[in-house]
């Protein structure tokens, strides 16, 4: 009976994570939004498969990260307790700031790595939405979210740093996430350099080809600079969402097992028709007024 109690403390905590984060996006969306009129509870199936994400899901991953761990410290420690005096003894936030940039490099790759070939069948998965919002932010096949962020905690637990310093990191983790999934049209101005902003991490959830490829790094986008993937236009804000594919599937149950029974295709994208092609047909009109967004100086 105790996986029972595990699974209904699971839910609970779930739960108020659920109902402290949908209060305050709720108010922000219909106040500053980048998309106007997406909203995460209009999709009913899709806000149905992201509960799914965020209440089954746990339960399954959290027995997987313990036994990566395991498995890590039999092969590099005999099955010992790592012991890295000089982390341990580092404080709190420079614990946390270390970790942050560590799992920051190894996560950048390994999105890079899901963006093609027989990753990108997982990777899909968490870009199936096509209403973009904080809901989507725990839909990830359980492939992608052990071999990208069950491997990243396990990485920095076996460099020595502390369990508890990966918890307080994990709840930032959370809280950060959420944040950038949301429907808020924040760039940060100057800031956004220094952090992935919201309208930052919808270019790269778009099917714009534009924004295709572009902006992996989940927290520090300097990354992105670095390594040639930076994309965050002045005045232009992204529409279109999802794989690009039209077949794919919206349940639960259909995306779990969707990367098994598929075959790998190419990404579908979408590109906004030109000027000429406008005029070819017959359907000229002068462009809508796009709301601005918020913070951006350049």
């Amino acid at each position: 009976m105790d996986w029972i109690v595990n699974a209904g403390y699971s839910w609970l905590i779930t739960l108020c994570w659920v109902a402290g984060l949908a209060v305050p996006f709720a108010l922000l969306v219909r106040w500053m939004p980048c998309n106007p009129g997406m909203y995460w509870w209009k999709d009913t199936r899709a806000a149905a498969t992201d509960f799914g994400y965020w209440f089954v899901m746990p339960l399954f991953l959290r027995g997987c990260h313990q036994m990566m761990l395991s498995v890590g410290l039999a092969l590099f420690y005999a099955g010992r307790e790592p012991e890295f005096l000089l982390v341990q003894k580092l404080p709190l936030w420079q614990q946390c700031l270390a970790m942050l940039v560590i799992q920051e490099f190894l996560l950048y790759w390994i999105h890079r790595v899901f963006h093609g070939g027989w990753a990108w069948k997982f990777h899909a998965i968490h870009h199936s939405p096509k209403v973009l919002d904080w809901m989507s932010t725990g839909r990830f096949h359980p492939v992608n979210n052990l071999l990208a962020f069950g491997l990243a905690d396990t990485a920095v637990l076996l460099l020595g740093f502390p369990a508890g310093s990966l918890l307080v990191l994990t709840v930032f983790n959370i809280l950060y996430s959420a944040l950038v999934h949301a429907n808020l049209n924040w760039t940060f101005g100057p800031l956004r350099y220094l952090l992935a902003s919201l309208v930052f991490h919808r270019w790269h959830h778009t099917t714009e080809t534009e924004g295709l490829n572009k902006n992996f790094a989940s927290t520090l986008p300097m990354l992105d600079l670095f390594f040639g993937t930076y994309y965050l236009p002045a005045g232009k804000l992204p529409e279109r969402f999802g794989t690009g594919d039209p077949d794919f599937p919206e349940g639960f149950w259909g995306q779990l097992f969707y990367p098994f029974t598929t075959r790998h295709r190419p990404r579908p994208t979408t590109k906004k028709p030109g000027k000429a092609a406008a005029l070819t047909a017959g359907k000229t009109s002068p462009p809508r007024p796009r709301r601005a967004a918020v913070g951006n100086s350049s």
